[in-house]
């Protein structure tokens, strides 16, 4: 959702390993790449494809790097014209039928998380080619784009899914900012309940929250340390404290194996304990990312979040005193944003406490309530797909200007990463020469804005 430089890291692409192991499952040959961690150009993919000749190509599409997407497709349709390509991710997630009419080289479109329809397109291809019972499912008929029936994602078991295929990326590749050591993403359910205007994870995962058994949690766990000597973990969902006694369970399923782990994960500012925090932190937390977006508490009402100051001070110190990291995560231009109400985000931030911090520009996603607001009330100003990015502005609002929006984005990671002893404390936690190097990447990002 946003270039890796603000990250100062890669990720592993979860969805597709989980996709790579659920087509792996039901039998078929399996291939996965990582192009930007396998560092293929478009050349190098193409190789590849001639190589392993697949005969159905599953493509992962994000808005910041959709023109790199869109010349892979092409790329690779021209290549093999009778191969179909798929695409998967947000892009066709919140565009649907816009999204095959924008990418011309792709066949197919998964609406929403993508593994249940990947499995039933690809039965239905290796079948015959019916296609039009496969529900959350874009795709061409004749001259013609047809969307079929949504997913039903409340009965997808969740425990249903093998782990991601991790074998087949090189986990090498992965590795922590500060430390370098090597991590890897663990899902630990899906969904938001929230009402957040800005938010996707509900459009993409369904508003009820979806849990893992935990034991099963726990497997993947034992799986990722024995099998791939992975013991770095990002715990991957919406907020990891949305069911406080799950959460626990979590933690105690980790204390009970034994396993000498260390994680983080995100959290509301307003469903925490210290009796959880204690849990976490015994169970090998070492940081929590924090949903923060604003200090101005109408702003918070209105953008659908309804937390209030005293929760975020709260929840901050209460992180602080159980020996957790923190990085606070917050928005620029949500409806009510002014010049007072931003310059007071930023000079809250510099006094929280908080150890470290990402700062957004608010995006108008399709299908999310603050993207159907900024249409009705023509905030949005470009029609770019990949401006879509959250270290950009595309959206004005009743008092900025999508230019002042970003301006006091970059402004606050100046500020805030800037300080002799933020720069002291990124120095002084680096812990290899890889770590320094994406450190340093890191701040000379922040240096351009």
């Amino acid at each position: 959702m946003q270039i890796g430089s603000s990250w100062a890291t890669l990720w592993m692409p979860l969805t597709l390993a989980y996709v790579a192991a659920v087509l792996r499952e039901d039998g078929h040959d399996v291939r996965l790449a990582d192009a930007v961690a396998d560092r293929l150009d478009l050349s190098g993919v193409l190789a590849l494809r001639d190589e392993f000749k697949p005969d159905l190509v599953f493509l992962n599409t994000a808005f910041p790097s959709i023109e790199g997407d869109r010349a892979a497709a092409a790329a690779l349709k021209r290549r093999a014209p009778g191969v179909p390509i798929v695409l998967l991710g947000l892009f066709p997630t919140l565009l649907e039928d816009k999204a095959l009419d924008y990418i011309a080289g792709a066949d197919f479109g998964l609406i929403g998380e993508p593994e249940w329809a990947a499995r039933e397109l690809a039965a239905a291809l290796a079948e015959g080619g019916d296609r039009t019972g496969v529900k959350g499912l874009a795709w061409r008929r004749g001259g013609q784009i047809v969307v079929n029936a949504p997913q039903d994602l409340r009965s997808h078991d969740l425990d249903a899914l093998p782990f991601p295929a991790r074998d087949l990326l090189h986990n090498d590749a992965y590795r922590l900012p500060i430390n370098g050591e090597r991590f890897t993403l663990l899902n630990i359910g899906r969904g938001c309940p929230y009402p957040c205007i800005f938010c996707i994870a509900p459009v993409y995962y369904g508003a009820p929250f979806r849990k893992r058994i935990v034991s099963r949690i726990g497997d993947e766990i034992q799986e990722c340390v024995e099998r791939h000597g992975l013991r770095h973990f990002l715990f991957w969902g919406e907020s990891f404290t949305t069911d406080a006694a799950y959460a626990e369970a979590i933690c105690e399923e980790i204390i009970r194996r034994g396993f000498r782990v260390v994680w983080s994960t995100t959290s509301r500012v307003d469903t925490l304990t210290p009796r959880l925090l204690g849990k976490m932190k015994q169970a090998g937390c070492a940081l929590l990312g924090l949903g923060i977006e604003s200090a101005d508490e109408t702003i918070l009402a209105h953008s659908g979040k309804k937390t209030r100051r005293e929760d975020i001070t709260g929840a901050i110190r209460m992180v602080h005193d159980a020996g957790i990291k923190t990085m606070g995560h917050f928005i620029f231009g949500l409806p009510g944003e002014t010049r007072e109400t931003a310059g007071e985000t930023i000079r809250f931030a510099l006094r929280s406490g908080l150890t470290y911090a990402q700062f957004y520009c608010a995006l108008p996603y399709p299908k999310t309530r603050l993207g159907e607001l900024a249409a009705e009330r023509g905030w949005i100003t470009s029609g770019d797909y990949s401006s879509y990015d959250f270290t950009f502005s595309i959206l004005r609002n009743e008092s900025l200007t999508a230019r002042e929006v970003k301006a006091f984005r970059d402004r606050a990671y100046r500020r805030f990463y800037f300080r002799p002893r933020m720069l002291f404390r990124v120095l002084r936690e680096v812990q290899s020469v890889r770590g320094l190097l994406a450190s340093m990447d890191f701040l000379k990002w922040i240096r351009k804005k």
